[in-house]
Parts: C-alpha cells; sequence; structure tokens
C-alpha cells in the first residue's frame, strides 16, 4: 500500500501488502524457490534439472504473484486519473477525466481486527488504525479514496495531493493542524 511518485506529474497508490493475502503466497514461493536454488550448496544431492524445475517452478509464479496488484494513478497535467490492476509492471485500466477537486481530507479510523487462522498467515488479533485520504469534489462522497496505515505518510501525501490539486486540506487525524 505504498504509493510512489513516478515523476513529479504523477501519484501512485499502490494497494498491496506484502505479508497478507496473495502477495503473502508469493512471497512464501519465492522464498522456497530460492531455498530450492542454493539447497545443492547445503546438500549435495539432486540433479541440476531438478534443482532448476523445482526452483523455478516455484520462483516464477512467485514473482508473478507479488508483482499483481491495483492501484490508482492520477496524471495533474492531463486531470485524469485511472484505477489499474498492475501484472508484471504492465498497468491494466482506463482514463477516467478527474472532476474538479475542492478538497483532500484525511480521517482516522481505528477496528478490531481478527485473522482467522488458514494454515499460512499466522492467527491475530487486535486494535487497527488506519488513515484514510478522501477527496472530494462538490459531492458529498469522495471521488477517490486511499487507504494509509502510516499517519505521517497520509498526511504527507495528502499534502502533495491537495498542492498539485489546487483543493483545500482538511486535516482530521491526531497530532496534525
Amino acid at each position: 500500500m505504498l504509493p510512489k511518485v513516478t515523476n513529479i506529474n504523477k501519484f501512485n497508490f499502490k494497494r498491496r501488502n506484502l505479508v497478507s493475502g496473495p502477495q503473502l503466497l508469493g512471497t512464501l514461493l519465492i522464498i522456497a524457490g530460492l531455498v530450492a536454488l542454493v539447497s545443492p550448496v547445503f546438500f549435495l544431492e539432486g540433479s541440476l534439472e531438478r534443482v532448476l524445475g523445482v526452483g523455478l517452478a516455484a520462483l516464477i509464479p512467485g514473482l508473478l504473484i507479488v508483482s499483481s496488484y491495483g492501484g490508482t494513478l492520477i496524471d495533474f497535467t492531463g486531470k485524469r486519473f485511472k484505477d489499474y490492476h498492475s501484472i508484471g509492471g504492465y498497468k491494466i485500466g482506463e482514463w477516467t477525466a478527474l472532476p474538479v477537486i475542492l478538497k483532500v481530507k484525511v480521517i482516522s479510523t481505528s477496528y478490531l481486527s481478527t485473522n482467522t487462522p488458514n494454515g499460512i498467515s499466522p492467527a491475530f488479533s487486535g486494535k487497527v488504525s488506519e488513515f484514510r485520504t478522501l477527496i472530494y469534489s462538490d459531492a458529498s462522497k469522495p471521488v477517490l479514496s486511499f487507504v494509509y496505515s502510516n499517519r505521517d505518510k497520509a498526511v504527507r501525501h495528502a499534502k502533495r495531493l491537495a498542492s498539485d490539486l489546487n483543493a483545500d486540506l482538511d486535516l482530521r487525524v491526531p497530532g496534525q493542524q
């Protein structure tokens, strides 16, 4: 879930988390593939073809899964945005005209999260705080919404969005003015 500035005229918000969901499976496959590829160094058993086959059979799908994610790309100069799905770095999605943005708001929400054990990820529960950056035009419903786990990052990106979109900034998170 880390936004990345691809260049100064664009804002790229990626929706992915490498420690949960499909990305966790991809990360585990990458680790398993790497372990399989380096195992001949420690265990002098098995043929080279078998080691490469097993290692690459885990590594390649793992890389594809980890490199697949969703996101939103905002083009400030073209006044447009696109919700996309990225597979291997190629972003698939349609550009939509961005309405005139009047306000960028950051709010915080907290809730109790419980993870059901599934055999892959650990079971845990606890209070989770999220910070949402909401982008409004003249309507009461936000045009775009981005979710962050880090308050400072949410505020930093909201300030950039407000500045680049010539919009008012409304910070409703503890510790911010």
